[in-house]
Parts: C-alpha cells; structure tokens; sequence
C-alpha cells in the first residue's frame, strides 16, 4: 500500500508539469487564433479581410482531421483515387461556411474559459468570440499531432462541428458520390461568382 502511494506521488509530481504545458501549448493555439482573428475582422476590404482570417486559422487548425470528420459524418463512400478531389471540396466548402459566420458576427474581443483536459492528447479550450452582431460560444477541441497541437473540431452547445458539416454534406449527398462532388463545386463556383461580383 505504502508503495503503491509513494509511486502513484511520483507520477503525479512527474504528470503535473507536462499537463500544465500541453494544457498551456494548447491554450496558447486557440488564443493566438482568437487575436488574430479579432484582428482580421478589423479589416474593411472584404476579400482581404477574408483572406486574412484564412492565414489565421491555417496554423492553427487541422484541416485534413476536420475534413475527414466531415466526411465521415456525411456517409459518402470516396475511393481512393477521388480522396485529394473530395477533401480539397469538403475542406474549401467548411472554411467558406466558418468565415461566413465569422464575417456575419466581426468578432471584437476573444475570451478564453477554463481549459478542460479530455485525455492526454485532447483539451477543449472553451473561447467566447463576441462581435457587434453576434457571438460564438464554443469549445475548441485541440488535439497534439505531429505538427504539434492544432484544432480538429469546434464544439457549439455540445454539437461538433464537424458532425454538423458532415449531415449537411448528407442530405445534399444523398449518399452518392457523384452528387457530393457535384455540391462541392456549384459551391466553388458560387463563392467565385461572388467574389467577383464585389
């Protein structure tokens, strides 16, 4: 008993530190991501502003893990050789949706919550972006890979984004393949029309 104490003591002391650090690593992503992009909203040239949010998340977000959540949550089996094709679609369709919102509410200060550890590669770090219009409230779920720690997914009232995206992708789907890819690029097409619109 005596020894089991002493050990379960030393792996605390070990743990501590090294939890505090990756829960500190992990803060420090979604803060950087919420000032930046505070910062981008500021600008007044829509495209630039656009542009700018887009170099702000890219560091920060893990966009190949979202968009195979996304994919996964919409049901659509992709072979292979159409996999780089359909993640280049699902992941420009995800990001033209998230900057939209981001757009719509100009956030105008970033506030991060109490950090919540969800295992030793996993801590949602909870951040309030609140704007003119509107505020997202919502749990980033940051994860360490191989590039170091990055977000895999947004969590708002409990709901993951990436299982939002993912049904949406669905229903427009209906489980074909051919009429995914067939959405993902009349959505292409519409942000490229409307970009030059402006």
């Amino acid at each position: 008993m005596r020894r089991t104490l002493i050990l379960s003591a030393f792996v605390l002391a070990i743990s501590g530190p090294l939890a505090l650090a990756q829960d500190s690593d992990a803060r420090r992503v979604v803060q950087t991501l919420g000032e930046q992009t505070v910062a981008a909203t500021k600008i007044e040239d829509k495209d630039a502003r656009r542009r700018s949010l887009l170099e702000a998340a890219t560091p920060a977000v893990d966009f190949k893990t979202i968009g195979a959540g996304v994919l996964a949550h919409a049901g659509v089996k992709v072979p292979g050789g159409r996999e780089a094709e359909v993640m280049e679609g699902v992941i420009a369709f995800v990001s033209n949706q998230v900057i939209n919102e981001i757009d719509r509410i100009r956030p105008e200060e970033a506030k991060l919550g109490e950090s919540k550890p969800k295992s030793e590669d996993e801590i949602r770090v909870p951040m309030l972006l609140a704007g003119v219009r509107d505020k997202i409230d919502a749990d980033w779920v940051v994860k360490k890979t191989a590039e170091g720690w990055r977000v895999t997914d947004v969590m708002v009232s409990g709901n993951s984004l990436t299982a939002h995206f993912g049904g949406t992708l669905a229903r427009r789907s209906r489980g074909e393949l051919e009429q995914l890819i067939e959405f993902l690029r009349a959505e292409q097409q519409r942000v490229r029309t409307a970009a030059l619109q402006q």
